[in-house]
Formats: C-alpha cells, structure tokens, sequence
C-alpha cells in the first residue's frame, strides 16, 4: 500500500519515460508463475534428439541428458544427468556447477530469506518442526509471496512438494517418526545433523524401500523480492521514495547416501561450504563402480568413470551469464549447445524511473514490452541432427480465480480526494503470469527433410467477483465470504486450457488441461488427434474424482498458502480414460481405489462410440473486442474538471483508461463504465482499451488535453 501525503502534485510533476527493469528484483506479483500448479504431464513430441520436454499445458520447454551411466549389480543408478529449464533469467545468475544447467542428482530444497531457519528464533530444526522459515525483523514482505513450500527432487523417481503427514495417512512401520510426504508415498523422516552445517536433515524412504540420506547444504542466489514504494512527501517539499529488498537463497540438502533395501549403496561427496553452490566430487556405488568430477573454478570441466572423460566448454553470453556450450565424448563426437539466447531471456516491463515500479493493477498485467520478441535455441546431437527451439512470451494462468486484492486504497477525502495506486495492488490468489512459452520446434540434418511443429495456445484465463467485489473496489468481502474457496467446483462451469500442435506429415493434436483455481487445475481432462480440428480422428477423455470423494481426499497439509499448495495436497486420482477410435470406444474404468489411491478394481470394455460431440468451448479462441472511440476537450481551464468518454463496445466487460505526463501511461480507471472525469495541469494525454475476462483490444489513440492557465508540465488533479 502506498501512503500518499499532502503535496503529492509535486511528485506527479516528476516526468515518466519507458525504463526496463532497471532495478533489480521481482515483485510478488511477478512470482504468480511459480505459484500456479501446471500439469506434470511432460510429453517429448516428434523425435526428441535434444532430450527435449514440453509441458503442454503451458508450453514450458525443458532439456535433460544422462553424459555417463555405469550399470553395475544393483538397480541403484551410479549416472552423470544433467537438466536446463527455459525460463524468466531476469536477475538470475549461473546455477553452480554447470553454469546454466543443473546436475540431476538427490536434493530437497526451499527458497528462505536468505537462510532455511525457522520462526522468529531462526530455529534450524527445520524437519521436524512444522513452523515456516523466518523473514528479517521489520520485513513488509508476506512468506506467501515468494514460499513455494519445501520441495523434493529424485531424477527418475519424484519432483514434487513435500506436504505433512496427517495423522491418518498410512506410513512405513519401522519405529521412525515420519512428518514429510508427498502422494507418490515417499516418507520422510529427519536426521539430527547435517555434515557441513547446522540443524536437522531429512531420511527419505520410497515406495520400492530405498532409503535417502539428505544432508549436505548448500545454496544458490534467487532474485530478490521487491516491495511496492512508498512514497512520502517531506515538510521541506522533498519526495522520499521507500523501498525494501528482500535478499533470497534457494537453500538445498542434498543426498549423500543412496541405499535399496537389500543394503546395496551410492554415495555422493560435495565439498562446498553451507552457504555455497553445490560442489559434486564424486559418485561412488558399493560395487564399485565410480564418477569423478573435476573442476575449473565453479564450474565442471571434466567428468570420468576411470577410463573415459567426458569434457565440458563455456562462454559467455551477451548478458554476462554464463552458459555451458559443449560436451566432448570419449568417442570424440560432441554435443553442440547452442542456448545462449535463452539463458540471456529476460522478460521486460515499462518501470517509473527512478523508482522502477512496473505499471499494472491487480486484475491486469503489464503486457512486457518485449511481447513481441523470440528467443532461439539449438542443440546439436553427437551424430549431426540439429533440433532448433523458438520460444515466445505468453500469458498464462488459472480461470475462476477469486478476487481479493491488497493493498487498495479508497478514495480518502484526508488526502485530497486521492484514488487508489493500482501498481502495487496485487491478488491473494495466483492468477496469471507471463513466461516463456515454446513456439516452434525444428529438426534438420544432413540427408534428411526439415521436420517442423507449431505450438499454439488458448490460455482461459478468468477471475470471479464474490459479492460486493468489483473491479473499482476489487477487495473482498471477508466478513460474509471466505473468498478462498473455489467459486466452480462443476463441470457446468469449469474450464481449461487448450494447445494445438501441428507437426510434420499433417500430424495435429490438441490438447486440454484444467485450469479451473482449486477444481481441475493441473489435470489433462483431454487430447485429440487427427489431421486438423475438423477431422479429428481419435479423442482420449480422462475423467477425475475432483470432488474428492475417494477417502482420503488427502494425504497431508502443504505448506504453501493461499491454495498455491492444492495439487500436491488433493491428488484427485483418476476414475475413467475412454478412447473412440474409428467408431469404438475403448474405455477403463476404476471400479475401486485402496487408501493409496491405488486402483484395486477395475473393468474393460469397447463399446459403438457416441457421436462427436458439440466443439469443445475451451477451444474456440477469445473474441477480442474492438477499440473503443475516446473523446474530450481539446483545453480546460487550470483546476477545472473535464470529461472523458468513450463508446461501448461489443463483447467487452469493462473498460481501461491509461493517463500519461509526457512518457510511460499509468492506469487510473479500471471499470464498467463509459466516462471519466479529473483534473490537471499542463498537456495530460489519454488512452483507452477494452477487455473481457480474458483478452483486451488494442489502446486507442492517445487524447491530449491542454491546461490554460496553470503551471507545470504534469497531470495533477483529483486522480492521480
């Protein structure tokens, strides 16, 4: 919230012009991508040559790749993995030991303040204790606005949250006490110590019985989190202008000893201090088998089983980062990285200067004025085929998310008649967030055609008004609602999220998944496939118990907040996948599910296929609506009110009016309405867009209005 003072015109008065995320740091609202659950659902479509994965809910592109695996005796993998996420490096640095790839190895983590302590004590018992991290005395920050709960990570078996055991839920009978899990059944228990720190580690136990030793620390910075300004006008006529910077650590315990229930064993030796970047040496099983890594600096440069090396080359790129661009083979041939511009990807907003705060409201993001670029990506495979990425910058989100917004501040006739400052508004409850998005994947080579495939995406977003919530007061009723709660829980009324690709040979597929907030969220509900959308040849459904009929509903509480933890809390098991495929419809049908979720029950059957089905709503793109006409006085006479007005526009919700000073527009109405009035100084300059629940029009030509007769290049007045 912005506490606004008396004499606040002299601050208007200071001129506004496009900055890019000139400071550094992300706001809460910038965070919303990290809190929504998208769908773990990652599928490699078309030959995967690069070790590509997509997350076909919301086009997140990913890498992983195994340079060294040694089978040996045991099922225990003793392997050289290594991942890259194609995300947001906006004041991101380098990982650690690959630069910008990870090393895939054992690890649960949870991004703190900057350390992984708890309560105002910063006690360290962080296992066994069900407190939340610490934030600095005198913080303005919410935990909620940057926790995303304590997490577990073990390549090729869990990557999710850690959630705590309720008392009910079915656990290992051993005599440990087990207060982690997550709803594949991994238990996790704590140890005492860790081995280059303090306070508790963690004793993981997986479904096959293999056991996790999780306790050796280390860190890597995180953006720091930004708070909104406050800005205070002084007595002697200066403007302060307040801010706080939160420092973040993603704080990780890795593994140091892996063991299967028959005793066989691999161990992992780091030799980083608490407070640094992971430092791998060794991975070393109990048959004996054995990879060593080597290093120049921070960064691995060789790795060896014994008799072969693996080696690793960098460079760095345009933005300082580095990045890992090469791995040699002991045969000689090479993988070619090519991801630099990637690694350099930043999403950008128009900032005030010299503050640096991004202009949006709490219902609409900024769109970054870098919407229009792509980023371009390649690896090339040891044996020649190149695999090119385009990515884009796209919104996406949740629908029926509940509005309740802070930091509003009503009009208060104490200040002047002063409206509320949208730009540091931001919603409990995550709603949608722009990230980069796959566009197009490409495969060529010598002697063979170029393959291509386009991905296109149909995000449906929405909020939902609670009674007495509008979008000039979007603050909700708390005393007569709990606007937590999710406003659908229906299929009357839920929604999803809808991606097409075409690929090679006339190959089309669609996918669906739920978006609906704390409903359907995070589940592909359908894919179909064919040619194109009017010849669609087969079509899988799958049906969930989202009501969360099946006992239990769930198998613990999660530690995140504002229901940014419901997909690893309610795991909603599956019910019913039907297949209609050439006129027969093949269906499987959950009869019956243990207290695991785990089908105990369940019938087969084909059947004549039901006629197609109407077009799926989800899948129809948003009607965008058209510009509104915006209207006023060419002049008016200093401390006057004027009038705006602009026509009603077909499919449109309400209307968005941009003011601007001679440089970046800031928003000062946000409504259902077709007029605006205020006042001002100097040659204020107008724009207006229309909106629904999901797109806006393009902004209308700028209408300036020339003050007679007062002084001062600003817009002052009744509004800001």
């Amino acid at each position: 919230m912005k506490r606004i003072f008396a004499g606040l015109c002299l601050l208007m008065a200071v001129s506004l012009a496009n900055a890019q995320s000139a400071s550094p740091g992300k706001y809460t609202w910038e965070e919303f991508s990290a809190r929504i659950k998208v769908s773990q659902a990652i599928s490699p479509l078309g030959p995967n040559v690069a070790g590509e994965q997509v997350s076909l809910s919301n086009g997140a592109l990913s890498f992983s790749a195994t340079d060294v695996s040694l089978p040996g005796n045991s099922g225990l993998p003793v392997a050289f993995s290594r991942s890259y996420s194609a995300v947001n490096r906006k004041d991101f640095g380098n990982l650690g030991m690959l630069a910008d790839w990870t090393v895939d190895v054992p690890s649960i983590n949870a991004a703190a303040a900057p350390n992984w302590v708890l309560g105002p004590t910063e006690a360290t018992n962080r296992c066994s204790s069900s407190d939340f991290p610490a934030l600095p005395a005198g913080s303005r920050f919410r935990l909620a606005d940057f926790w995303q709960g304590v997490q577990i990570s073990i390549p090729g078996i869990e990557s999710d949250e850690l959630i705590r055991t309720a008392a009910s839920s079915s656990r290992p009978a051993n005599g440990l006490t087990y207060h982690w899990m997550t709803n594949s059944q991994v238990h996790v228990s704590c140890l005492s110590s860790i081995k280059n720190g303090a306070g508790e580690g963690f004793l993981a136990v997986d479904s096959a019985g293999t056991k996790y030793w999780f306790d050796w620390m280390g860190q890597t910075p995180e953006p720091p989190s930004r708070s909104a300004y406050l800005r205070v006008i002084n007595v002697d006529g200066t403007v302060s202008i307040l801010q706080q910077t939160l420092n973040r650590k993603k704080n990780f315990l890795y593994a140091t000893r892996v063991e299967d229930k028959l005793g066989n064993y691999v161990t992992y030796t780091y030799t980083n201090a608490w407070d640094a970047p992971g430092k791998l040496t060794q991975i070393q099983a109990s048959d004996g088998r054995t990879i060593t890594l080597n290093y120049n600096g921070d960064t691995v440069s060789s790795v060896s089983d014994g008799s072969r090396t693996w080696t690793y080359s960098y460079a760095t790129g345009a933005s300082g980062r580095k990045t890992l661009t090469g791995v040699a083979l002991p045969d000689g041939s090479a993988w070619t990285l090519s991801l630099s511009a990637l690694t350099d990807a930043e999403i950008k907003y128009n900032e005030y200067p010299p503050t640096g705060e991004i202009l949006r409201t709490c219902l609409v993001n900024e769109q970054p004025i870098n919407y229009d670029a792509t980023f371009v990506g390649s690896i090339r495979h040891p044996a020649g085929a190149l695999a090119t990425f385009t990515l884009d910058i796209r919104e996406h989100g949740r629908s029926y998310v509940p509005v309740a917004c802070r930091n509003v501040v009503v009009q208060n006739p104490n200040l002047g008649g002063l409206d509320n400052d949208p730009n540091d508004d931001v919603n409990l409850y995550a709603t949608s967030a722009y990230s980069l998005t796959l566009k197009q994947k490409s495969i060529s080579g010598t002697g063979i055609a170029t393959d291509v495939w386009n991905y296109a995406y149909i995000p449906n977003t929405s909020v939902y008004f609670y009674p007495g919530t509008t979008r000039n007061y979007p603050v909700c009723d708390q005393a007569n609602y709990d606007c937590s709660q999710p406003p659908c829980t229906s299929e009357a009324c839920a929604r999803s999220s809808v991606t097409e690709v075409s690929g090679p040979n006339g190959e089309w597929s669609r996918y669906f998944h739920g978006n609906t907030y704390l409903y359907n969220e995070g589940k592909l509900l359908k894919v179909e496939s064919g040619t194109s959308a009017s010849n669609i040849l087969e079509r899988v459904t799958h049906t969930y118990d989202l009501g969360r009929t099946s006992p239990p509903a769930s198998f613990g509480v999660s530690h995140r907040m504002d229901g940014d933890g419901f997909s690893a809390t309610f795991p909603r098991p599956l019910t019913k996948t039907t297949r209609d495929r050439q006129g027969v419809r093949f269906a499987y049908q959950v009869d019956a599910l243990d207290a695991l979720h785990r089908p105990t029950r369940v019938t087969r059957a084909s059947s004549v296929a039901p006629a197609d089905p109407p077009p799926d709503p989800s899948a129809v793109p948003p009607v965008v609506p058209a510009v509104p006409v915006l209207s006023g006085p060419s002049s008016a006479a200093s401390g006057a009110i004027f009038t705006l007005t602009w026509t009603s526009v077909a499919n449109a919700t309400h209307y968005v009016l941009e003011r601007s000073a001679g440089g970046t527009p800031w928003v000062v109405y946000t409504g259902a309405g077709n007029s605006y009035s205020t006042q001002g100084r100097g040659t204020p300059s107008f724009r207006i867009k229309a909106c629904n629940n999901t797109v806006c029009s393009a902004s209308s030509a700028y209408k300036t209005v020339t003050i007679t007769g007062g002084g001062g290049p600003g817009g002052g007045g009744a509004q800001p």
